[in-house]
């Protein structure tokens, strides 16, 4: 395994910073009178947990196809099966044994209406890096739903990180969004 380096250990620290922004979240709507958790939030938090499930859950093997992930609908409206999924997947993310290098396949539908399949090649560390991404578009499109219900909006949710830095880098306030 190649070395630990400060880089993969940045990397995993982000992919956990954000499941820690969904489970946030997802929190937010166990309150009693809290606002409807179904559309968007469940919906959006359904779509993020998949996605890193199918990258990091044991058993899938150098293949990942983030189309082919079974969609468990109960996601979208149970807040605390949510929040279990996600410490499950930060749990994951902890794990020693994960070897950013590692080779994988991504396999996927493309073309405007998915008629063409695909597979190339990534590694951990490259997929780990699109499923944040991933992430912080999910989470932009609900800082307006957040906003309108009056709910806290978790520090730089849905906020790119090269907006964050490029904004301290000019000394301006930091956009919503991208």
């Amino acid at each position: 395994m190649p070395p630990f380096t400060p880089t993969a250990d940045a990397l995993l620290r982000f992919n956990h910073a954000l499941l820690s922004q969904a489970l946030a979240l997802a929190a937010q709507h166990e309150a009693p009178g809290a606002p409807p958790y179904q559309r968007p939030v469940g919906a959006h938090l359904r779509h993020v947990i998949e996605h890193h499930e199918a990258l990091l859950l044991p058993g899938r093997g150098r293949v990942v196809d983030y189309d082919a992930r079974p969609r468990d609908t109960l996601l979208e409206c149970c807040p605390q099966l949510a929040r279990r999924r996600l410490l499950a997947l930060q749990r994951q993310l902890g794990t020693a044994d994960l070897d950013l290098e590692a080779p994988l396949a991504v396999r996927g539908l493309a073309g405007l209406a998915g008629e063409f399949a695909f597979e190339v090649e990534s590694s951990l560390g490259r997929e780990l890096a699109f499923v944040a991404s991933h992430a912080v578009h999910h989470f932009a499109q609900l800082v307006p739903y957040l906003r309108q219900h009056g709910l806290p909006i978790p520090e730089g949710l849905g906020l790119a990180p090269a907006t964050v830095a490029h904004a301290r880098r000019t000394e301006q306030p930091v956009q919503e969004t991208a």
